[in-house]
Order: C-alpha cells, then structure tokens, then sequence
C-alpha cells in the first residue's frame, strides 16, 4: 500500500471513528424530570415548575409542558425544588490535617507513613461524601501528593469509585519550602512530595506546561506561603498566567495579605483564595478585572464543631467576634461588585463530613449578609464561570444534566439542602429516590 494510501485510509478511519463508536454506545437514554419549582441560577430566582429534557448526560431542553418521547423515564420531583447540581470551588480531597498538628507533620504522615494508596482510597471516600450532598463538581486545589488528585479525577470519570467531577490543579506551583514550617533539613523530600518548587520565570513556564500535560484543569499557586515567608516573585507569577491563558487554564491564588493579593490580581490570576486581609481599593481593582474572590469562611455551627474538641472552648461570643473579620471582608467584597464563588477549604475532621461543610460554608456566606438566593448563586452560576465550563452550574439546553432536589424553597433559607432528596449527575441518579418528591 502506498504512503498515499495510508494516510487516506487513516483519514476514513478517523472520520468513521465517532460513527463507530456512537453505534457501540447505542441509543441515549431519555429521562423527564418534572420539577415543581426551578431555580435559575444565573437569574438568582425560582421561576415556578418546569420540565427539564435530558438526552444522555446533557440538558437537550427546558420548558413548561414538555412533550414526553416515546421510550422516555419521567421523574416526577413535582413536590420539590430542583436546582443545578451543586459546586465547591476549593476542596482538598486528598488532605485531612488532625487538630494541633502541623501540615509538615501530616505530609510525613500520609507520604511516609499512610503511602498514596490508603490517601486515595481516603480520598474517594470524601468525593462520595460531596456527591452524597448534591455537589456534583468540585474544584482541588493541591496537597494532593504527586498528581493524586488527578488520579481520583480519572478513576471517577472512568466509572471505578463514585464522585463528584473533578477540577484538579496538581502540585501547587510555590515558592521554596511550600507551605510546611520552615525544616533546616528534609531528608525525605516531603516539599517535593507536595509542591512544584518555582526559581524562575522560565521554570515557572515549564511548571505549568508539566501540570496541563499531565492533566490539571486548574494551575493553584502561592504568591505566598504561610507559615513560610518564602514569596513568589511578580514576573514568576506573570509567566505563570501568560502560559497558563496560552493552555486556556485558569489560574486560583492562594494569597491571605493585601500585598499578595494585589500582586497577584495585578498578575491577572483568575481567581483568589481566601483574602483574609484586604483593602478596599484591592478589592475595587478585583472587581475592575474579573476576578473571583473564594471565600472560605465557616459558618457559626461549623466554627462551635470545630472548636469542640479544644481543651478550652471559647465561648460562643468570642467564636462570633473571631467570624466577623471574614463576614465583613465578604460583604464588603459583594458591596464593591467583586464575583464571590463558594469555597470551603474543609481540610479538619468534620463530623458532619465534607459535603455538610460544603453546605455550612454557604450558611456562613448568609450569616456574613448574603441573601440565601446569592449564596445559591455562589455554588452554582458563579462557580462554573470560576472553572471555565458553561455546562456547568446551570440547567439550560447542553449544560450537564447535574441537579439537586429538595423540599421547600431554598431561595428563602438554605435549611432544604441539609436533606437532599434526590441527587442527579450526568443524567444519573447518585443519591436518594424520585418518590421521594413525587406529587
């Protein structure tokens, strides 16, 4: 056969490739779900009952009084509310730091002593717990190990363990040391273990072309690296997002002062992770360029469950006076038109679990002054801006068919996702019954 020849019989294989293998999938399925009241995400608001068409794992339509195709599953959810799957923006699934000890003393633990197996295993167990919750999409951002993170994300998208989808970032590009307390010595290179080391701007280029070959929807840095004082540098950060925008990967910045959260804003990252301190003219040059702030602030029941344990518990007072810091940078965010996406940052033991810390962290966004419909918003419309997939947090036609179902209206109180009926991913039920809501 001639070289001509082959390169035309490629071709035709190639061409026939989505033909052959639509043939071997069969027909999609075809599922109505009857929703008695919708939540439309990017409006913020309930907008009554609507029928949701889904073909496959895709949203095909949405309307009132929808024609029902031959062949067709209707579920009935005519008793509930039915909102877009739900998205946590910064999760650590692979991470879980006991009370009173320090990260670098986790990072021995699960490197040296646990080993990646047990850490992932771990790691599946706390996707299921979120998907459990209604959030169907998460957002990793690092002390992940060497790419577990990515590992999980394959093994969930490949069907082996349930969860939800994952947005991984990989290694965190950091600058020397990482985040673990500053070590004279580290003789079983646990900082490798956790981060991506930048020295240049050149490394910086090449860190994040090894995270998108190797994966990474999302690129996490350090502008700083608390309890390091250790700091990226500007123009590092700058080849960081240059590159990361040629990949189309977005870019979250873990910065906590005003200096590193400025310098990173003024870099062009896409979004910024935690903001524990900052002034209003950072905040005003935010919402000047789009960017996102994740807040990862605890809600008053999550922060007295937390502080349980402690030899001392503080009182509920000193609790709230500690919260109100966070509460006021928030709202003072949401006053001066920055984006906010949900966040939990849950990396403690949780009793409730990991999707209720999800779920809390939302409550504490409306006990800072957001309204219920807002912090909806939050975890829906804009967190999948935040990831940079339109399919995502909306129920529109070729969104993914992810949503929530639940009693009552959560516009007027968040309480109803504290039970979630019904949890669909993809098209498919994950958690909970359709008579659950049946009318």
């Amino acid at each position: 056969m001639s070289r001509l020849t082959l390169a035309a019989a490629a071709l035709l294989a190639a061409a026939c490739l989505p033909t052959t293998a639509a043939a071997q999938r069969g027909p999609q399925p075809v599922t109505v779900v009857r929703a008695g009241n919708l939540f439309d995400s990017e409006a913020g608001r309930m907008v009554g009952p609507r029928d949701i068409l889904i073909r496959g794992d895709r949203v095909a339509e949405v309307g009132q009084g929808l024609a029902i195709p031959d062949g067709a599953t209707v579920l009935d959810l005519s008793r509930c509310s039915v909102l877009p799957g739900l998205i946590d923006a910064h999760t650590h699934l692979l991470l879980e730091q006991r009370y009173g000890e320090g990260l670098s003393a986790t990072t021995a633990r699960d490197q040296g002593v646990q080993g990646d197996v047990h850490r992932a295993l771990a790691g599946a167990g706390r996707a299921r717990d979120y998907l459990q919750a209604g959030f169907t999409s998460v957002r990793d951002l690092g002390n992940s190990g060497r790419h577990l993170d990515l590992m999980l994300e394959r093994g969930i998208n490949d069907g082996l363990v349930p969860g939800p989808r994952i947005y991984g970032s990989g290694p965190g590009l950091a600058p020397a040391g990482g985040q673990l307390e500053p070590m004279p010595t580290d003789p079983h290179h646990l900082v490798d273990g956790e981060y991506r080391i930048v020295t240049s701007p050149d490394d910086a280029r090449a860190a994040v072309r090894d995270a998108v070959a190797r994966g990474a929807d999302v690129i996490k840095i350090f502008p700083e690296a608390t309890p390091q004082r250790t700091r990226l540098s500007v123009a590092e950060m700058a080849a960081i997002v240059s590159e990361a925008k040629r990949h189309h990967i977005p870019v979250a910045a873990h910065a906590t002062s005003d200096e590193a959260v400025r310098e990173a804003v003024e870099a062009g990252v896409t979004s910024i992770e935690h903001a524990y301190q900052i002034s209003d003219a950072t905040l005003r040059l935010m919402a000047e360029r789009g960017v996102w702030l994740v807040p990862t602030d605890p809600s008053l029941e999550m922060a007295l469950e937390f502080t349980s344990s402690w030899p001392r518990q503080p009182p509920r007072e000193e609790v709230e006076r500690h919260l109100q810091d966070g509460r006021d940078r928030l709202m003072r965010a949401h006053r001066l038109g920055v984006r906010i996406a949900l966040g939990s940052d849950l990396y403690f033991p949780y009793a409730p679990g990991r999707g209720a810390g999800s779920r809390g962290t939302m409550d504490g966004y409306v006990e800072a002054g957001l309204t219920p419909a807002q912090a909806l918003q939050s975890a829906t419309w804009e967190a999948g801006r935040l990831l940079g997939d339109d399919a995502l947090g909306v129920l529109k036609p070729r969104a993914w068919a992810d949503l929530v179902a639940v009693e009552g209206d959560p516009t007027q109180g968040l309480s109803p996702l504290r039970a979630p009926r019904l949890v669909m991913k993809g098209g498919r039920i994950e958690a909970g019954e359709a008579s659950a809501c049946a009318g």
